[in-house]
């Protein structure tokens, strides 16, 4: 599984990059630096087998590079995916609506927190309907990297309860979101508003991979192949959002 040999240019709109290969730790971070993020898909059997019908023409025409799998898995079982454009939102630029600001002031006071419940936000997202990508072997190496300082979380909390989270992979200039959820209404968009603050002067975009309805007021912005991955490689370190516990009263309102 060697992402050197992969034409990125190659890539169409609706099609991954490749399919096969595993969700290890060390292979996740490699297809990260190359701009593709996974979609492994856990059982049922027919599942994998829609993907083939689906990609396979595609694997034989090159138009879709097959990585070896294991002998025990299915090579469609994960599809990469690096689109020719992806949704971004620039470090700073979020804002919270005025109808939130209930949370900092006469309503619920909730604060937020950075990588203080990584495994229980995966677990969180992982829970929603759409997310049966987040597989066991998944979730294991998202915390893995997140253990060596990859892989990150920001948390929003009710008093003593989790309403809210993301978690994503930070390198370079860019913190590439992976999944986040909510258990209050517009929540989320705090997390993403306090994830904008702690990289305040340590990136400058923030990826979303894929819209989602939760995304759409954030202010995001199509960014080429090209501009993301010089990004992502201006610095080959590690990203991390700056810890603690933080009170949502400074974040930005509109």
């Amino acid at each position: 599984m060697a992402w050197e040999q992969v034409d990125l240019s190659a890539a169409a709109l609706d099609l991954p990059i490749a399919v096969g290969g595993s969700t290890e730790p060390h292979r996740l971070l490699e297809a990260h630096r190359h701009g593709a993020f996974p979609f492994p898909r856990q059982q049922p059997v027919q599942a994998v087998a829609t993907r083939r019908t689906l990609y396979e023409q595609h694997v034989a025409d090159r138009r879709i590079t097959a990585f070896p799998a294991a002998e025990s898995d299915d090579g469609y079982a994960v599809t990469w995916w690096n689109p020719a454009e992806r949704p971004v939102v620039r470090v700073g630029s979020i804002q919270l609506a005025g109808h939130l600001r209930h949370s900092r002031s006469d309503g619920p006071r909730w604060i937020v927190t950075g990588n203080h419940a990584f495994a229980e936000v995966v677990d969180a997202c992982r829970a929603e309907a759409d997310a049966a990508w987040i597989t066991d072997d998944l979730r294991a190496s998202l915390i893995a990297l997140h253990r060596a300082g990859w892989s990150h979380s920001i948390e929003v909390w009710s008093e003593d309860r989790l309403i809210a989270g993301l978690f994503g992979i930070g390198m370079g200039n860019v913190f590439s979101v992976d999944s986040a959820f909510e258990r209050r209404p517009r929540a989320t968009r705090v997390a993403f508003a306090d994830l904008s603050r702690r990289l305040l002067g340590q990136a400058d975009l923030i990826d979303l991979q894929v819209l989602h309805d939760y995304t759409a007021a954030l202010g995001t912005s199509p960014i080429r192949r090209e501009q993301y991955l010089e990004a992502l490689l201006s610095v080959d370190m590690p990203l991390a959002p700056r810890e603690g516990v933080l009170s949502v009263r400074p974040l930005p309102f509109g």
